[in-house]
């Protein structure tokens, strides 16, 4: 691992046991435009497009979705991106974050330029297809130079996140989640020798809280791609219910009723019916 030292450093070929030969080919689709597209959409997933949806996995966006929405510039998302990044595992990440780095590496290491990158990927069997060596280079430069780690031609812009990227979080770096969390969590992030800060919410923050998390874990399991992810992120969102309900004055057996009498009324979801228009 490269020493912690100003200035340019030799890029190693694995970032914390993250190979980067492998899982690399992204499905096209602009970071920028992705962001820019779900601000405009208040963070409804169903509005963006599969590509889009990609980078948003790629880039593990509903870990920080509801921070990125708040963000009030241009500069405070990317920032916080690249912090999202910095603090995340690189196994953590898709294809669509790692082609910046791969892009970085060619361009240090090898030769800068789209050309030269094309050669390396081809030639180092990480694809044989040429629209594929294009998909790579233009999601990592792309992707890079708006978040302001790469130049034009590939090199490196920003050494410092570079560095911190290889090396991993320094001792005693604060991380900041300003989240609602389980109640255990104090109790085992203590258990792992770490320091910690927290505060008990009042009954009004509380709920908007809750509320939060609700569309955390909603969107976390939209994005769910196994059964077991699925049913880990419902119990999940099932957890919250349970506290929302609790919070209101309702038992949840009380909520069951509620759900029993509507189902009563009005039918459940079964058939999977789908209302186009009614005419009136």
């Amino acid at each position: 691992m490269p020493a912690l030292t100003q200035g340019k450093f030799e890029l190693p070929r694995n970032v914390r046991g993250r190979s980067i030969h492998n899982n690399v080919i992204p499905t096209v689709s602009n970071l920028k435009n992705m962001i820019d597209k779900l601000i405009m959409a208040e963070g409804d997933l169903n509005q963006l497009k599969q590509w889009e949806k990609r980078s948003y996995t790629a880039y593990q966006i509903s870990k920080i979705k509801l921070e990125l929405m708040n963000a009030p510039t241009k500069e405070a998302r990317v920032k916080l991106i690249k912090q999202h990044i910095l603090n995340g595992e690189p196994t953590d990440f898709g294809a669509s974050c790692m082609d910046i780095y791969l892009v970085a590496y060619v361009a240090e290491n090898i030769k800068p330029g789209k050309q030269a990158f094309i050669e390396y990927v081809m030639k180092s069997n990480i694809t044989d297809k040429l629209n594929s060596a294009q998909a790579i280079w233009q999601v990592g430069k792309g992707d890079g130079t708006y978040l302001g780690v790469l130049n034009e031609d590939g090199t490196v812009r920003d050494w410092d996140f570079l560095r911190d990227w290889v090396n991993g979080p320094k001792t005693g770096k604060s991380i900041v989640y300003n989240k609602l969390v389980r109640d255990r969590i104090p109790e085992i992030i203590r258990e792992s020798g770490k320091t910690l800060t927290i505060r008990q919410l009042t009954n009004e923050e509380y709920i908007k809280e809750l509320k939060n998390k609700a569309e955390e874990e909603l969107n976390e399991f939209k994005n769910s791609t196994t059964r077991g992810e699925a049913g880990e992120e419902l119990a999940d969102l099932l957890e919250v219910m349970y506290s929302l309900a609790e919070i209101h004055g309702y038992s949840f057996s009380e909520i069951e009723e509620i759900r029993k009498q509507k189902e009563l009324d009005r039918g459940g979801f079964k058939d999977k019916i789908y209302l186009i228009n009614v005419e009136e």
